[in-house]
């Protein structure tokens, strides 16, 4: 297989968040682009090399692997949840707490409905209910697309594949790449959980019982463990915003896999944007045994959205056990500064303003739902 000298590989067009974006120009000229970033620079020569590696299967290649990566995570999910559930319904977290591993990173006052459903032998309809606080429809296919996240849909919502024919009825329409997919509904819980479960349970999908089977492509342990070094490495510097996309093609493969692997189930940017909190603003690692004092910027978002800040144990990517049963803040929970500002302490015992406790070494994620335009997606977290 003809394989692009390393440089090329960033003259095609893709975007690497957090430095240069290259658009057709010479190699030589996107060297140059490139190494005006020196820290970034040596992250994509690390990643080119290991990409344009020859290996003796054409198809067991780092590219091939990375370019897989969102199917492989999707099966896997897919697989586990009909293990216990069956394909096409819903089924429904109630309060997500420390114990729940479904995903990595979830968000923590919201109830969550998964239904991983098939398309193959035509359409599904899933139908709306109304819900006065914010409710959001995520549908995936299984390239880790997401063609479409409705908030607070006012008709049923119908997913089918492109060739496939229209029933008679007045839908949202989505259309899917692949035949199996997953409908992730959040409804947020605002000390309102009897409510949350009533509605949950009208949520219903009419179809997508079709062919669950889902080829997963095979690799080489070396080339596994190359693959998730570029993987890893690209984890460091992408951007929340440019790791999902809506259609195959809207973002690099390489931010793609990075933001399966750190948020498998994250969404685009016009519906959700995420912030990272990995470290205190000196740039050191998150501890458990210290306590922090962050700043949530103020008008992340509309009237119709929400924000949240979720702590995660660094060991499992999961919410961290504690007393309090506190895991995050958001808007409904927190008090604001005068100035629309958030004050938030990350403590051991998770007292102080706005509190969430932590025990343990620990990373966060800001979330703005319906976010607003401008929103500085970025938190300021000071060592006390």
């Amino acid at each position: 297989m003809h394989r692009e000298p390393p440089v090329a590989r960033f003259a095609n067009g893709e975007r690497f968040s957090g430095g240069p974006v290259i658009t057709d120009v010479s190699p030589e000229k996107a060297r140059k682009q490139i190494m005006k970033t020196p820290q970034l620079s040596a992250c994509l020569i690390f990643i080119a090399l290991l990409i344009t590696t020859n290996t003796a299967n054409a198809q067991d290649t780092v590219e091939e692997y990375l370019r897989e990566y969102p199917n492989q995570e999707q099966v896997k999910m897919m697989n586990a949840w009909l293990g216990k559930y069956e394909k096409g319904t819903f089924q429904f977290t109630g309060l997500v707490d420390p114990s729940d591993a479904t995903v990595v990173t979830p968000q923590a006052t919201v109830n969550y409905g998964y239904n991983w459903f098939s398309v193959s032998d035509g359409p599904a309809i899933i139908n709306a209910v109304k819900y006065d606080r914010f409710f959001s429809v995520s549908i995936f296919d299984m390239k880790h697309n997401i063609p479409a996240v409705i908030v607070n849909p006012e008709k049923p919502i119908l997913v089918k594949r492109p060739d496939q024919k229209m029933p008679e009825g007045d839908f949202y329409v989505v259309s899917l790449e692949t035949d199996q997919g997953l409908v992730l509904t959040r409804m947020v819980v605002d000390n309102n959980l009897d409510e949350v479960n009533k509605l949950s349970k009208e949520i219903v999908m009419k179809g997508g019982k079709g062919d669950m089977t889902r080829n997963v492509q095979r690799f080489s342990p070396e080339t596994d463990r190359k693959a998730n070094a570029v993987i890893d490495t690209v984890v460091s510097f992408v951007n929340p915003d440019d790791a999902f996309g809506k259609v195959s093609g809207d973002v690099s493969f390489l931010n793609l896999a990075a933001g399966v692997k750190f948020g498998q189930l994250g969404t685009p940017p016009d519906t959700v944007r995420y912030g990272t909190i990995l470290t205190d603003d000196n740039g050191q690692p998150l501890k458990g045994d210290a306590t922090y004092i962050a700043t949530v910027p103020a008008g992340l978002n509309e009237k119709s959205g929400y924000f949240s800040v979720t702590l995660y144990g660094t060991d499992n990517k999961l919410l961290i056990p504690n007393k309090k049963k506190v895991y995050d803040q958001t808007t409904f929970s927190a008090e604001p500064n005068e100035d629309g500002t958030y004050t938030l302490t990350f403590s051991p015992s998770g007292e102080g303003k706005n509190g969430i406790p932590t025990g343990k070494d620990f990373y966060g994620v800001l979330r703005a739902y319906v976010p607003s335009p401008n929103a500085i997606m970025k938190v300021s977290v000071k060592k006390q």
